[in-house]
């Protein structure tokens, strides 16, 4: 039986007592109660029918409804034999065959979902210890190839003329410049295996900076860029990896003074915020090369930290969650 017609069914009893009211006052045996008693359960009856009929109409229709838009989505294209069918079948038996599907068809996505994120976590550990173990040999060889480098520049077995000692010069300077960006990449590889593990502990503002900011001067003078100093000695103590995080600060300041013009101006404010962190803001000129290997090891290494790295057009700014005093206990 289809659900329409279940819900027609409902109504029968109301159709049922207004028959008997009506059979009554033909026989005559309802003649002994009041008139108006007799028309209020007529007009109650009329009232009941005509309600329950429209609201079982109503819901009969949506069922219907959503039956054919459930049926039509599990047949796909049209099969022969397939049209009349389902729609022939009890409504909720097609809404609840639907809905199993829609279960199994979550069930197996989600499981799906799993084995690829597994995969993909594997995948990602495979090439982590691929790239760990091509840094690893690379600086091998780099560090073979720069021994007989510098062996060759200090001219022990003859002199060398001015073209030798340039190719030389250079070749030393390449595979120095190597060298560095490969340790580079191999840390950046030990942060994503863990291997690299911050240990985060609270140091003075004033000391995380200092050595970042000698550095900094010191690029400065040479680039002849203007580095002007404002760091509170009111700021609370940050939490943080005091050796990563200086050398991610020196990283943030280098590119800052590298992107900045001769005659420029590098600004370095640094102390507390509303929201409790510690800020340290650099207004530098605006920087239009890529983000190097440095730079996205250092974002690495703030972000181990739970500091964040911002970038902007002139500006960067770094914060440092802050050292918070548990406060006495109240008696």
């Amino acid at each position: 039986m289809r659900v329409g017609q279940r819900l027609v069914l409902a109504i029968a009893p109301a159709v049922l007592g207004l028959l008997v009211i009506a059979g009554l006052a033909s026989a005559g045996r309802a003649r002994a109660a009041p008139d108006v008693i007799l028309w209020i359960a007529v007009g109650s009856a009329l009232a009941t029918v005509v309600v329950a009929w429209a609201s079982t109409r109503y819901v009969a229709s949506r069922i219907e409804r959503l039956a054919a838009v459930l049926a039509s989505q599990r047949r796909g294209p049209s099969t022969p034999n397939d049209g009349d069918g389902a729609l022939r079948a009890d409504e909720l038996d097609v809404i609840e065959a639907r809905m199993q599907g829609l279960a199994t068809a979550v069930a197996a996505a989600r499981d799906d979902g799993t084995r690829r994120e597994r995969m993909a976590g594997e995948r990602a550990k495979e090439y982590a210890t691929l790239i760990d173990d091509i840094t690893g040999l690379m600086g091998t060889r780099i560090e073979d190839a720069q021994l007989p480098l510098h062996i060759l520049l200090s001219s022990p077995f003859g002199a060398l003329n001015e073209n030798q000692e340039e190719m030389l010069s250079a070749a030393q300077s390449a595979v120095d410049s190597a060298d560095v960006e490969l340790r580079r990449l191999r840390k950046l590889v030990e942060l994503d295996r863990g291997a690299l593990m911050p240990v985060i502990q609270p140091i003075g503002l004033g000391e995380l900076l200092r050595p970042a900011l000698a550095i900094a001067q010191s690029r400065a003078v040479s680039a002849s860029v203007q580095l002007h100093l404002d760091i509170s000695d009111r700021a609370p103590r940050v939490l943080a990896d005091a050796m990563l995080a200086q050398e991610a600060l020196t990283t943030v300041l280098g590119t800052a003074i590298a992107s900045t013009p001769a005659a420029g101006d590098v600004t370095v404010s640094a102390g507390e915020r509303d929201d409790g962190r510690v800020a340290i803001e650099i207004t530098h000129a605006k920087a239009s090369d890529p983000e190097s290997l440095e730079v996205r090891l250092a974002r690495r290494l703030l972000g181990a930290q739970s500091a964040v790295l911002t970038e902007e057009a002139e500006r960067t700014v770094v914060e440092f969650p802050a050292e918070r005093p548990l406060r006495a206990a109240t008696r």
